[in-house]
């Protein structure tokens, strides 16, 4: 029996999902986009998709909903600018034509081939009216429901696929990075022992909340391998808390007779400073010892 440590965390399955779909979603949103951008240059141009085509200098009657936006457009490919002005009459008053804002949707339009459409204006009545749209241009103006081009936008498939899958993919991609980046900061290591059993291998996953894994007594291990074969094939999953304490033994002096203490060991070279200085003095002032070596 023995026994081989490993170190690893098992990826979340979900997190890779998440970013999997995200990333595909958002490619495929940007593919339709550009697929369908020929569509777009040539059914939503106001030449072509219009209410009504006012001429130079005509008069014409026209019915408009309430709560629509309708804009004026004029194609100055050739001119560069807007040339004249459009009088817009209900019941004989005339209506404030207003600016051309990101909000209302007007804004100036380019095409692949070199068009561009730039808008008079637009206006907005409160509820259904006919209203009498009188040119004061040389140049035609095309009378535009704002709503419809939405609404013809936003039933293409194409397009519509596009803009589902763009706001998938940039929901999803940033939710997956979070949930990637929380996985790995809260997600403790684990170190996964494989046990060498004569039944087969058993794998030991041991979750810590320590970087340097635990280390298995020989005791632990046979303990283990007596449950994996109670339990059968398998992965055995433990949670060991290891408190980090630092431990502080006295270890005796090497020597029984020698104090390790600092202030032992100098009273006790006073002593035999003192116990030398003693005898040298008891050698000068009684020196007959030495006698029967000399006489």
């Amino acid at each position: 029996m023995s026994g081989i440590p490993s170190s690893g965390n098992q990826s979340n399955p979900w997190v890779r999902r998440v970013l999997i779909i995200g990333a595909i979603t958002l490619v495929v949103g940007i593919i339709g986009l550009i697929t369908a951008l020929p569509s777009i240059d040539d059914n939503f141009r106001p030449d072509t998709l219009n209410k009504e085509t006012i001429e130079p200098n005509e008069n014409i009657n026209t019915n408009v909903s309430g709560m629509r936006i309708y804009s004026f457009y004029q194609n100055v490919t050739e001119n560069g600018k807007i040339e004249g002005t459009v009088t817009i009459l209900q019941d004989g008053k005339e209506i404030e034509l207003r600016e051309p804002t990101i909000m209302s949707g007007v804004g100036e339009m380019e095409f692949t081939d070199g068009s561009k459409f730039i808008p008079m204006g637009w206006i907005q009545v409160n509820e259904n009216t006919n209203v009498n749209l009188i040119s004061n241009s040389n140049t035609t103006i095309y009378f535009v429901d704002q709503n419809q081009v939405s609404e013809e936008a936003f039933t293409d498939p194409i397009i519509l696929t596009s803009c589902i899958s763009l706001g998938v993919g940039v929901c999803f991609l940033p939710l997956g990075l979070v949930m990637f980046l929380v996985r790995k900061k809260n997600n403790p290591i684990k170190s996964v022992m494989t046990l060498k059993t004569p039944e087969g291998d058993v794998n030991v996953s041991i979750g810590t909340p320590t970087t340097g894994g635990a280390v298995l007594t020989t005791d632990q291990i046979y303990k283990i391998t007596k449950l994996q074969e109670k339990i059968g094939k398998g992965e055995l999953n433990f949670q060991f808390n290891i408190e980090d304490k630092t431990v502080t033994k006295n270890v005796p002096a090497p020597f029984a007779d020698r104090p390790d203490d600092i202030n032992e060991i100098n009273e006790t070279q006073k002593e035999s400073i003192t116990k030398v200085e003693k005898n040298n003095q008891e050698e000068k002032e009684n020196p007959s010892w030495k006698d029967w070596d000399e006489g």
